[in-house]
């Protein structure tokens, strides 16, 4: 008789497995209360485990069937019949041990913030400990839609930065030969202007009367107005040869270093703050961030230039909202001779910095468990939808002030730090807000 030995196979952690994994996953009771969540959920339902660990799925996915049926308002029987859907969907998978799936579900919940997305979900029921519960997997609708759009951006930007880079290095060559040209030419106005004050002084000395002195006044006029010109010559050429740099970019290599995210935006904000003494800056920093390896001094040009665009575009869209309300005073002062003007306006600028630890998230292709998020909001005048999708190409800008540089620059630093930058405009509680997020991979 022969005996078979069996060697013990560990049985994996699958609580570890599906921290891992790319579907969000909710395990629910039989009390539908949410008793564990891995990280992708967190991120998919943007919110914290914290948050959501015992509150009832229902908040989650049919928060209307927790509302009071006796609302004065509504049909008690209209509220049932809509409300105990959901729950008895789960009731009957509980029953008969039958999974179910919903597509396209829009989750709406004041647990985010009543941050409205799509998504496709299933409720698988089990018994574990001889206890019911419900495995719920979720995988949002605009995911791979995102990645597709980033990563088509991404190529659109490089190829304009290669574009432009390429006419910035044909540009770059002429305007050296065009300023040094113009250099030769103020040397030689000079000279000859110098020449010219000798001549007329000796042409004085010898005779007050002669009208050869008259003749060196106009050649001294004619000088220092040539002269004019090629100092517009070259200025201009600075000028142009400073913008064809901002094309091209730094030629230093990145300084790589350990640093904390708050520092840089911090010394920003030090600099920004005293210009802007009208502005409720709110901060909402996560302290217990990771450090990540940066360029200190690119990610400060980075934090300068959104900051400074979302102090600029509060300041102008103050202004306009100033104007029009005096325009509206002067009408009705020409209705009313006495009505008194009074511009005050109920707006108040307000900058919002938010720091947080984004989980399980893509960047162009690359799947990262944890990367840095920093959100930059304002309550500005907002992006027109038609440019909201090409604000980050070379001059391209909604300011009628702004070069339409800056943006540019902030997604070339951005790329070099194998991150991603995104812009969102939209209405929040009669507000435009405009919010500019970063995510930069921390290793």
């Amino acid at each position: 008789m022969t005996t078979h030995l069996t060697t013990a196979k560990s049985t994996p952690d699958l609580a570890f497995i599906s921290q891992h994994l790319f579907t969000a996953i909710l395990w629910v009771n039989e009390d539908l209360s949410i008793t564990w969540l891995n990280a992708q959920a967190e991120q998919l339902l943007a919110i914290s485990s914290g948050r959501l660990l015992n509150q009832p799925i229902l908040a989650l996915l049919s928060p209307e069937e927790l509302k009071p049926k006796d609302s004065p308002s509504i049909n008690n029987d209209e509220v049932y019949e809509q409300n105990c859907s959901l729950a008895e969907r789960f009731e009957l998978a509980k029953q008969y041990q039958q999974p179910f799936i919903d597509h396209d579900h829009i989750i709406n919940t004041q647990l985010n913030g009543n941050l409205s997305f799509s998504v496709d979900y299933s409720v698988t029921p089990l018994i574990y400990e001889q206890k019911t519960y419900f495995i719920i997997e979720m995988w949002g609708k605009d995911r791979q839609s995102r990645i597709s759009e980033e990563q088509r951006q991404q190529q659109q930007y490089g190829v304009a930065r290669h574009m432009l880079r390429s006419v910035a290095h044909e540009i770059k060559n002429p305007l050296a030969g065009i300023r040094g040209a113009a250099q030769l030419l103020q040397r030689k106005f000079i000279k000859f202007s110098d020449d010219a004050n000798l001549n007329g002084s000796a042409s004085t000395a010898m005779s007050s009367k002669n009208s050869g002195s008259s003749h060196n006044d106009d050649l001294q006029k004619t000088t220092e107005k040539l002269r004019g010109y090629t100092d517009i010559i070259i200025s201009e050429t600075d000028r142009l040869t400073h913008l064809v740099g901002q094309f091209l970019g730094s030629n230093q290599l990145p300084n790589w270093q350990i640093l904390n995210i708050h520092e840089p935006l911090e010394h920003v904000l030090s600099l920004v703050i005293n210009q802007y003494p009208q502005l409720t800056l709110q901060r909402d920093y996560d302290l217990s961030l990771p450090e990540l390896c940066a360029d200190k001094d690119q990610l400060i040009q980075v934090f300068l230039n959104l900051i400074n665009n979302a102090c600029e575009s509060m300041t102008e869209f103050e202004q306009t909202l100033q104007q029009q309300e005096l325009s509206e005073a002067k009408k009705l002062q020409s209705i009313d001779s006495e009505t008194d003007i009074d511009c005050h306006i109920d707006y108040q600028p307000t900058l919002h910095i938010q720091t947080r630890v984004a989980f399980q998230h893509t960047i162009i292709g690359h799947q990262h468990k944890q990367v840095l998020q920093v959100n930059i909001t304002d309550n500005g005048s907002g992006i027109d939808p038609e440019l909201i999708g090409q604000i980050f190409f070379p001059m391209v800008t909604s300011r009628a002030a702004g070069t339409g540089l800056g943006l540019s620059i902030v997604q070339d630093i951005i790329s070099h730090h194998r991150g991603m930058i995104d812009v969102s405009s939209t209405q929040v509680q009669g507000q435009q807000q405009t919010r500019f997020t970063l995510y930069l991979p921390f290793h």
